[in-house]
């Protein structure tokens, strides 16, 4: 009986004695915490070392010790001892993975380290499916990366009834309209009835018109044009009003925002967005037989586009109807005036148009496919073995690795190189090549580094006129862009001498030479 209760007592003491072990370290944590508080971080930081020397795993340990860098305003060395807890797999009530992959993501999502940060969140997934943070911060790095159904996989875990994020239905918005589900509409609604800012009100406004109700899409465009403080923003509500009055038959309201959009583009010295305004000012006038007000800026929009059969035909018929020489029925054969101006509004504002609009591009581009496939599932189990994207490597490269880089995509595509031609612009490399098949037939390559960049009609014409002078019947542009409207246009004038390798067109020949 002695012997029982001799065990039981000294059962009781080592109990409290580790009791007592443990308040102590608690303490010391505490102590620490203290000291950092007031602005001691290296004697706080020193007091945690000393107790992490007697447990170098010690999830609490590593985690006041992050606290200590947090305070420090040091989110960089606060995620290192983080990812040291994740590493060890020893986790706590309340230090839980979920806090702990997010916090980490966190930090990496707001130093713009968007592939560690979107690999923490994925992990945050893996133990809470439908973790609110991880999934609207996973839906917006994938929509910025243009990655629509991706984006929609993480958005979708969400339930759509308890959320009251405009930027979330936003988002839903703009992957409806790129994606043709057709369901945008009602989430602009919602996003401009949570918050009527500039940008839910430019899509919702935009979504309307799609639908065909105009009247109401006046009523939000024409309400948010004095919210806009951005001018090129400003510019592009005007070109909205413009062919919305258009499609209304409303033509002193399109004159006016095409009168409006003209002298906006003239005032910020924009030279390509000054003759497209300046076309679309002319082509409404001539439809209301306005022709005295349209002379000098025709003429101005011919020598800047001598090649242009639009601006060429819509001179013709402006000086046909001027001498009465039919109307703008019988002449339609030769420039149909009214349907050109009708289709306007889909040639600016095409459903791509949603995406570029929101805002929600991400101006750093990452290897999003080396971490998951198209159904959102991880596919790395470490970060390290993502590797870099090979878009990031291609705008990377310098010297003659990027010429051979180069050289390799030409010659994948049936041409080899014969010379280097002059480019000032310095950001890649103008190339004239010839074919493999037929060597007189001959090819302008213009490769470029650029991460996210507008071609625009300008640039065209340079190109074209540099083909001319090398003998080139074909010229090809490769790099990451978007081709502005007048651009557009200047390609379809030029036959099928141009070819744009692009989005993933640009990805799949880096895929086959790299």
């Amino acid at each position: 009986m002695a012997f029982f209760i001799f065990v039981g007592t000294a059962v009781i003491l080592l109990g409290f004695l580790l009791s007592f072990i443990i308040t102590q370290k608690r303490d010391s944590y505490s102590k620490a915490l203290g000291l950092a508080a007031l602005g001691n971080y290296l004697d706080a930081r020193a007091m945690v070392r000393e107790r992490l020397e007697e447990d170098h795993q010690n999830p609490y340990g590593h985690f006041v010790m992050a606290k200590i860098y947090s305070m420090e305003n040091d989110p960089l060395n606060e995620a290192k001892h983080l990812e040291i807890i994740k590493k060890n797999n020893r986790y706590t009530k309340e230090i839980d993975v979920v806090t702990v992959s997010n916090r980490i993501a966190d930090i990496y999502y707001n130093k713009d380290y968007f592939e560690e940060s979107f690999f923490h969140y994925l992990d945050t997934l893996q133990s809470d499916r439908s973790n609110p943070v991880a999934c609207m911060r996973l839906g917006f790095m994938a929509l910025g990366q243009k990655e629509f159904k991706i984006a929609d996989h993480f958005f979708s875990r969400l339930p759509e009834e308890k959320m009251n994020s405009s930027l979330y239905f936003i988002a839903k918005g703009v992957i409806s309209g790129v994606t043709g589900a057709g369901k945008e509409r009602g989430y602009f609604e919602k996003a401009y009835d949570l918050e009527k800012s500039p940008v839910s009100g430019f899509l919702y406004a935009l979504s309307l018109s799609r639908e065909n109700k105009h009247k109401e899409a006046v009523k939000i465009g024409t309400a948010i044009a004095d919210q806009i403080e951005d001018e090129y923003v400003r510019y592009t509500i005007f070109q909205f009003l413009m062919t919305e009055a258009i499609l209304q038959q409303n033509f002193p309201d399109a004159l006016k925002y095409a009168r409006l959009c003209m002298e906006m583009a003239r005032l910020n010295g924009w030279t390509s967005e000054t003759i497209e305004s300046s076309i679309h000012f002319s082509m409404v006038s001539v439809y209301m037989g306005r022709y005295d007000e349209i002379a000098e800026f025709l003429i101005e929009a011919e020598s800047e586009r001598m090649d242009d059969p639009e601006v060429i035909a819509l001179a013709n018929l402006k000086y046909k109807l001027e001498r009465g020489v039919g109307n703008l029925d019988s002449l339609s054969s030769e420039y149909d005036l009214p349907k050109e101006l009708s289709l306007l509004s889909v040639s600016f504002f095409p459903n791509s148009r949603y995406f570029e609009l929101s805002g929600m591009r991400s101006s750093k581009p990452f290897n999003l496919k080396g971490l998951v496939d198209e159904s959102g599932k991880k596919l790395a189990g470490k970060l390290d073995m993502v590797g870099k994207d090979k878009f990031e490597k291609f705008i990377a490269m310098t010297g003659t690795q990027f010429k051979n880089q180069v050289t390799r995509m030409i010659l994948s595509m049936g041409y080899r190189v014969t010379k280097e031609l002059a480019n000032p612009e310095g950001d890649g490399v103008n190339l004239l090549c010839s074919s493999k098949e037929d060597v007189n037939q001959r090819a302008l390559f213009r490769v470029r580094k650029w991460k996210d960049a507008k071609v625009s009609d300008v640039f065209i014409r340079d190109m074209i006129q540099q083909m001319e002078e090398a003998g080139a019947s074909k010229g090809c542009i490769i790099g990451n862009f978007e081709v502005t409207e007048g651009g557009k246009k200047m390609i379809a004038s030029s036959g099928n001498s141009m070819e744009i390798i692009t989005g993933d067109k640009f990805e799949e020949l880096l895929d086959r030479t790299m």
